[in-house]
């Protein structure tokens, strides 16, 4: 359902360079049974410089789409998945790095690429601070990653048999247990910094309104991750109540200093604390009610 942000990202990847000796295939699979991005993708396979695949994973469900790529994927005989989102739009060297990097290493691993925010002109100083990169340096091993700019040896998937859980298709957090899952049984991530891609940042989401709530949807998943990992519900209860009070008295010190940035970092840990308890007695949230549309 966002037909303008498709097109600049699929306008990308025509532009891209492609890494020698390999063949690439893109496919877009639409998450939406009234299939808005059709006509997108239909007008451009004729002159695209790339086999331009659209497919439709008409049950609602991030995880239910990642795993249909994951099939098509499977279906290409691909050696590597890619999975980019479609607010994004890809440098020019993007996957040349990205592939150089992975064979760097020796193939066997994730590598997850870099994200640089795009943010309306009139974003205020102190929240470009929050959506400014991590800085993780190429090389770093990490112990999970999202799917915003990732390559997946295909081993991961067919060999090992890892998918993207589809029991909370709606509420987001996916992408951290897969990988979490992946590092579980022994697959490296690696970070790559120099093979990044864009993102656009709309108004609607540079607010700490926004950022609370996804904030506590993060904590949602986080909890499943805990649980899974054999913590207790007293041990995450208690460790997620005391976050939350250490993080509204740093909340209101920097509110006193003046220090915008830190109010809202604060915030942010103390939401995702509060998700963390919730998660734990079941609650569940619907991650993409609506959609930020460009």
């Amino acid at each position: 359902m966002r037909p303008t942000l498709l097109s600049k990202c699929l306008d990308s990847l025509a532009a891209m360079a492609i890494p020698e000796n390999s063949k690439v295939f893109v496919t877009v699979v639409e998450n939406d049974e009234n299939q808005t991005a059709r006509p997108v993708v239909e007008a451009m396979q004729e002159n695209f410089p790339l086999p331009l695949k659209y497919v439709v994973e008409s049950k609602r469900g991030i995880p239910l789409a990642r795993n249909r790529a994951i099939a098509e994927a499977h279906s290409l005989h691909a050696d590597y998945l890619i999975f980019i989102d479609d607010d994004e739009w890809v440098d020019k060297d993007w996957l040349v790095l990205l592939l150089a990097y992975a064979l760097s290493v020796g193939g066997k691993a994730v590598i997850s690429g870099a994200v640089k925010s795009a943010l309306p002109a009139d974003t205020p100083e102190f929240m470009k601070e929050i959506f400014r990169d991590k800085g993780r340096k190429t090389g770093a091993v990490l112990s999970s990653c999202a799917t915003n700019n990732v390559l997946i040896p295909i081993f991961v998937t067919k060999e090992m048999g890892l998918r993207f859980d589809e029991s909370r298709p709606l509420a987001g957090g996916t992408d951290t247990l897969f990988f979490c899952e992946a590092v579980n049984r022994g697959v490296l991530i690696y970070k790559c910094a120099e093979a990044f891609v864009s993102e656009d940042i709309p108004a609607s989401r540079v607010s700490l309104r926004w950022l609370s709530k996804r904030k506590y949807r993060v904590g949602i998943t986080l909890a499943w991750r805990k649980r899974r990992n054999g913590r207790s519900t007293a041990g995450i209860v208690i460790s997620s109540l005391a976050q939350i009070v250490v993080n509204s008295l740093i909340a209101v010190v920097a509110i006193l200093l003046f220090q915008k940035t830190a109010v809202i970092k604060a915030i942010m840990k103390a939401s995702r604390a509060a998700g963390t308890v919730s998660g734990v007695f079941g609650v569940e949230v619907d991650s993409y009610r609506t959609i930020d549309n460009g």
